[in-house]
């Protein structure tokens, strides 16, 4: 085959991979999407509660929080609190009587409370300016309200940040590093951002909760394959045959599938984990007399499977966004799905290397466009409000959460439910990503097995005449 026919159909196979920003926005594929944003969204809390620890602002870069460190923490919040509502959080803390009268000790509010406190100190000076002789002008009561914002803001940066919460911190920031360094064309800063999206930024969640953690990430695995499988399914029909499933078409391939799809990153996990209780065996016998010195002559075996390990796991790594695309092509169970997968990248591990490349440069064209149409989407009904819907519209306008949380009465009311609108809007975006990231790894996967085996794209198990 002439050199540059073979270069122009590689760049014709890559360039295919462009199309799918416009193939995943397809609203059939929203439900399956948005299903897997909630979960990600509800486990986060579960996980911070199980980890058991809190971090600072530095994140997994310093130690966890001490006691002290969070008494301190509270502490400066309690007196952000108490410049603004004095006489509220007096009250509070001291509220009841001991049976003999004496009052009882100043009692630890929550931050709840805190919060609580600054919305019924804000009222009360607004009622008293109001009834007061000189009434109560606009400058004044929006100078109350910021300053009651404010205060939120201090109580926001006082909340425990558990394990989940920092590590889903540092995944924005690693992702916000790669769309940087493609925007600036930096490399160094694109390859940076997205090693520290795969390993390091996981690696510090593993190493502060070594348990928690690489089971609840295992359990988001499994339950992001599973979702997945629908999604590729679509994706793959869309992309070989021209066609479109219904989202229950989807959903029903995800659940005839569920065993293989769920299992997808259980089965090397449970290898990888056998290597690392051999390896731990072997450290536990150092302690051991006698058997010390035996495990020191044969420590060349926990190297070896130590090296086997990393393999595998980075085989699996690379391999696992092929997975459920195999699935939802080839309408295989899970050890057949993880064969394939890892045989196309092994194989030609180079052309892979383009294909996420290419697929990164796309996820992120498309996630800035899609997020770009929502934001101003958003900006244009925030500006709308701000001059017309009152308080919660200026709070709304105002992009704060805390503004939101400063309000009260009915204004809260409305300001939560504008507040759980917008945000079921902003994760129309994150919804989409997913849906992005699964079709660019069916059109990976496709590609890949047209490059290997040469096999048609149109081919896909189960669907039509083969």
């Amino acid at each position: 085959m002439d050199p540059n026919q073979a270069s122009n159909g590689a760049g014709t196979r890559l360039a295919s991979l462009f199309s799918a920003v416009t193939s995943a926005m397809q609203p059939a594929r929203l439900p399956i999407a948005l299903l897997a944003v909630l979960f990600l969204s509800a486990m986060v809390p579960v996980i911070d509660r199980a980890g058991g620890k809190n971090f600072g602002g530095r994140g997994f870069a310093a130690s966890a929080l001490s006691e002290s460190e969070d008494e301190l923490a509270y502490q400066r919040a309690r007196s952000a609190v108490s410049r603004v509502a004095s006489l509220e959080l007096q009250a509070l803390e001291q509220d009841g009587r001991a049976e003999d009268g004496e009052p009882v000790p100043p009692r630890r509010l929550s931050l709840g409370e805190l919060r609580g406190v600054v919305r019924d100190a804000t009222r009360n000076r607004i009622d008293e300016r109001r009834a007061s002789e000189g009434g109560l002008d606009d400058f004044e009561e929006r100078r109350l309200r910021e300053r009651a914002a404010t205060t939120m803001e201090i109580l926001a940066s006082a909340e425990p940040r558990g394990v989940a919460t920092v590590f889903m911190e540092g995944e924005r920031a690693a992702v916000k590093q790669v769309v940087n360094g493609l925007l600036r064309l930096d490399a160094e800063m694109f390859l940076a951002g997205t090693l520290g999206a795969v390993f390091s930024v996981p690696a510090a969640a593993v190493r502060q909760a070594p348990i928690i953690f690489p089971l609840a990430l295992l359990v988001l695995l499994s339950a992001f394959a599973f979702l997945s499988g629908g999604l590729c399914r679509m994706a793959a029909v869309h992309a070989g045959r021209a066609a479109r499933l219904t989202p229950r078409e989807g959903a029903d391939f995800a659940r005839r599938q569920a065993l293989s799809l769920i299992a997808l990153p259980v089965l090397p996990a449970i290898v990888i984990g056998t290597l690392v209780v051999i390896i731990l065996a072997f450290a536990l016998l150092l302690r051991v007399p006698v058997l010390n010195i035996l495990s020191g002559l044969l420590f060349v075996v926990p190297l070896l499977v130590a090296l086997l390990a990393a393999v595998l796991a980075m085989i699996a790594i690379a391999g696992f966004p092929l997975m459920p695309a195999a699935v939802a092509v080839e309408d295989c169970d899970a050890g057949d799905a993880i064969t394939r997968a890892s045989a196309l990248v092994l194989s030609r591990p180079l052309d892979w290397l383009a294909v996420v490349a290419t697929s990164i440069v796309v996820l992120a064209v498309g996630v800035l466009l899609v997020n770009g149409v929502l934001s101003l989407a958003s900006f244009g009904l925030t500006a709308a409000l701000a001059p017309i819907g009152g308080e919660v519209g200026r709070a709304l306008a105002s992009g704060e959460a805390s503004a939101i949380a400063a309000l009260f009465g009915p204004d809260r009311i409305v300001g939560i439910l504008l507040e759980l609108w917008m945000g079921f809007f902003a994760m129309i975006g994150s919804a989409y990503a997913v849906s992005l990231a699964c079709d660019l790894a069916t059109r990976g996967y496709l590609l890949m097995r047209a490059r290997i085996d040469g096999e048609n794209i149109a081919t896909i198990s189960g669907y039509g005449i083969r």
